[in-house]
Order: structure tokens, then C-alpha cells, then sequence
């Protein structure tokens, strides 16, 4: 399982999406318009700056929480986890001239796009500070990918006009860039004209929609965009499913790839289970046995797929952590049983050190992989999970992973994976096992 941001976080239900409908007074009233800002004279224009938040900005950051948010508002104790979070970008817009503006309400952006309710105007119209918060940007990091998430932006209404979003989402993408990060994503409601014009004008782009998004059953545009210059083509639609089981990931994976090949495949509970009882190995660690490689391709090839296996060491290779003896010989019986199956019905099992270059011909030819990934590098624990490789690029491999039991699905479709760093996530085990299972069409 790749944990999503929340998860790694421990955000719970604190930051949920707010449940009020997009009002039209908070949209531009010509769409065309959305996105430009207030002009000011050079005497009055106030000067912005940037820096990243510290512990003596909790006050200012709970007053805005407040000010532009009516529910699932950050509290302080959730702001000081993110100041300190080494996953996390936390940063706040200063102004030094204060003073209530008319024009566009930049608060509206709010936390992943949803629209906010303002309900104190020019509180801070007459503050002589020479200098005060006025917005912040938070940017969650998914660790082991090159994927970051907009998660939270918030003006106060006095400073709206100042451009003060974009410059706080144009920040955030350069610290994003210099911690290895390529890929800024965000969800949008669909009805928030402002926000998605202002998004487009940054460089967003829509790669999906996820419908009943919302508490009140709006849907949200995925938007990503790529940080650095990259020859990278957007996602294409590849099907997704949530496993059902903490033990299925491995037919879930199938399923997934099975439909990318044939959108005639469906994707059932009953087909899930029934996938993972031709492949499972019996007996794991602990609890129910997960699926072996050579196993989800017996599984294939019964559905009418073709399919081959790459491993870079002989079997057995699950029984390393199976410390019953009478466990231990059954998993080793299974997989003895595997490979005589995997002979009988034509099945390649190439024994060999494979390098990355097999996923990119096998994704060029228009084929689909499975890879066995240890989810090590996301959440620290040593837990051998199937994923589907759904693209590739010059930069980065792109997987769907199926366990989306701590978060929202958005967050397990394409998560892009630096070449650099795939065989070290594809490598499970003290015995660094890798392997993959390649499909194709039956001609």
C-alpha cells in the first residue's frame, strides 16, 4: 500500500473537503475574466513576501483558517504539525502595507479548490502593522515518488487582488523542485470557475475527474502539472480498482491491467477473489497468502491473456519470512506447482537479472506489467505489494496502486516513480527479490 499524504500525515478528518455548495456570488461573474487581477498604482502597490512559516506564525495562521474557512478548518495543533513536518511545505505571504482592495476574492481558491464563505471583510482594514500574514500555501510531499499535492491555500479577503495566490503556488513549486519533486497535483470543484482559471494559468493541466468528490456530491477535476520541462504525455486513461481484501492486491493489479488491454474486462469483487485463489501462495508471513508472480500469470493466461514472467533469482522466494516448517514446505509445494503449471501451459518464467529497459518494451508494444514493489520506501514497513505500471517516460515510472485504504483513490492512480529510484522500490526482501509479470493480448 503507498499511503497517501493524509495518511503519512495522520490527518484524520480534519481537513475534509467543505461540504457547502459553490455559492455564484464567489465565482467571477464572466468566466473570461477569472484569474486577472486588481491594478494598482505603483504608490499604492503593496510589496509581497515570502518565507516559510514558523512557530510564531500560529496565531496569524489559525486568524485565516478562521477568516476564510467556516468548517474542516487546520487546527493549531495540525499547523504546528506541518511547520516541523519534513514531508511538508508550509509557507506564508507578508505584507507590509495593509489595507482593505476590491476586486477578486483569491480566498475562494481555499483547501484543494473547494469554493469558502467569507464572513469578515476588512478585518485587518485598519491595522498599522508595517507588516502581517495575509495568506499561506501548503504543500504536501509523497515520499519515495516525485509527486507533491496543493493541499491547502488561503488569502485573507483584505489582500485579494495582490496576485498573492499565484505567487504562493509558483514558491511552492520551486521548493517542490529542489527536493527532487517533478509533479504538483490539486483537486477542483467543478463549479469553481476562479480557481480552475487560475490553475490553467499556471500550467495546470486536467488529467481525470473524480466524481461525488465532495460532502455535497460535487465533482472534482484532477489537475497536474509537470515542474520541469519533460516531453512527459499526459496520463492516459487506465482503469483503477480498490482492492477489497488487505490480501488482494495482487489480482486487483491484474484486474487493472486485464482492463487496460480489454475494456471489456469487468473488474468484480467475485472475479478479485477469484483471481487471488489461482494465485496465492498459501501460506506468508502471517495471515492469508499473498499472490506469486508465475501464479497471477496461471491466472492470466485462464482469463485468455498472454502472459510472462521475469525473476532475478530462483523460487522459492516467499519463504524467507515464513518461520513454521510445516508452512514453509507447503508454500514451497505451491510454487514447485506453479512452475510445473507455468510449463504445461506455456508460460516463459525467465530467470535472470532484469534491468528496466523489459518495462518500457513491454508498455511500448502495447503490453501491461505487474511489479512487485516492498512499500518500505513509503511507509517504513517491509510489506511485498502488486502494483500496475500504467506509463513511462524519459523521468519516471507511473503506477496504480490498489490499496486505497488510508486515503482517497486520487492519490494511488499514477503516482510517478523516478527511474533512479524504481528497482529500489521493485526490490522486496532481504534476498532483494524482483519480478514482474508482463501481459498481452492474445492474438
Amino acid at each position: 500500500m503507498i499511503p497517501s499524504a493524509e495518511a503519512v500525515s495522520k490527518t484524520s478528518s480534519v481537513h475534509k473537503m467543505n461540504s457547502e455548495n459553490p455559492t455564484m456570488e464567489n465565482l467571477p461573474k464572466d468566466e473570461s475574466t477569472a484569474g486577472q487581477e486588481i491594478s494598482y498604482s505603483p504608490s499604492t502597490q503593496p510589496s509581497i513576501e515570502l518565507r516559510v512559516a514558523t512557530l510564531q506564525d500560529l496565531p496569524s495562521l489559525q486568524h485565516i483558517e478562521k477568516t476564510c474557512f467556516t468548517t474542516d478548518r487546520l487546527s493549531k495543533s495540525r499547523f504546528k504539525f506541518y511547520i516541523e513536518a519534513t514531508h511538508a511545505e508550509l509557507i506564508v505571504a507578508v505584507r507590509d502595507c495593509p489595507s482593505t482592495v476590491s476586486g477578486l476574492d483569491e480566498s475562494k481558491y481555499g483547501k484543494r479548490g473547494q469554493t469558502t464563505h467569507n464572513t469578515i471583510e476588512g478585518l485587518h482594514g485598519s491595522d498599522s502593522r508595517e507588516q502581517s500574514i495575509v495568506g499561506y500555501g501548503l504543500l504536501l510531499l509523497r515520499r519515495g515518488t516525485q509527486l507533491t499535492r496543493l493541499y491547502s491555500i488561503a488569502v485573507l479577503p483584505e489582500a485579494r487582488g495582490l496576485g498573492i495566490a499565484e505567487k504562493l503556488i509558483n514558491s511552492l513549486g520551486e521548493r517542490a523542485l529542489l527536493r527532487g519533486k517533478r509533479f504538483m497535483r490539486l483537486e477542483v470543484a467543478v463549479g469553481n470557475a476562479g480557481a480552475i482559471a487560475l490553475y490553467k494559468k499556471l500550467g495546470f493541466s486536467q488529467f481525470g475527474m473524480y466524481t461525488d468528490y465532495y460532502d455535497d456530491h460535487t465533482d472534482a477535476l484532477r489537475m497536474q502539472k509537470v515542474l520541469v520541462p519533460s516531453k512527459s504525455v499526459k496520463p492516459e486513461v487506465y482503469p483503477w480498482y480498490q482492492q477489497t481484501t488487505d490480501f488482494t492486491c495482487g489480482p486487483s493489479a491484474l484486474m487493472m491491467a486485464m482492463c487496460a488491454l480489454d475494456n471489456n474486462f469487468e473488474m468484480t469483487q467475485e472475479k478479485e477473489l477469484s483471481l487471488w485463489r489461482t494465485a496465492t501462495t498459501i501460506f506468508m508471513m502471517s495471515g492469508h497468502g499473498g499472490c506469486h508472480p508465475v501464479g497471477l500469470a496461471l491466472a492470466a493466461v485462464n482469463e485468455g491473456y498472454r502472459a510472462d514472467v521475469v525473476i532475478n533469482q530462483n523460487v522459492p522466494l516467499f519463504v524467507d519470512g515464513v518461520r513454521d516448517t510445516n508452512k514453509k514446505a507447503i508454500v514451497e509445494n505451491v510454487e514447485a506447482q506453479f512452475m510445473a503449471d507455468a510449463a504445461v501451459k506455456g508460460i516463459s518464467v525467465d530467470i535472470s537479472d532484469w534491468r528496466i529497459g523489459i518495462i518500457d518494451q513491454t508498455l511500448k508494444s502495447g503490453g501491461a506489467v505487474l511489479c512487485l514493489i516492498s512499500t518500505y520506501a513509503f511507509d517504513k514497513k517491509k510489506v511485498p505489494h502488486w502494483v500496475a505500471v500504467t506509463s513511462c517516460d524519459a523521468h519516471c515510472y507511473y503506477l496504480h496502486d490498489p490499496d486505497a485504504s488510508e486515503g482517497q483513490p486520487v492519490e494511488y492512480q499514477h503516482i510517478p516513480v523516478a527511474r533512479d529510484d524504481f528497482l529500489r522500490l521493485a526490490s522486496y526482501g532481504t534476498r532483494k527479490v524482483r519480478t514482474l509479470v508482463l501481459l498481452k493480448l492474445k492474438k
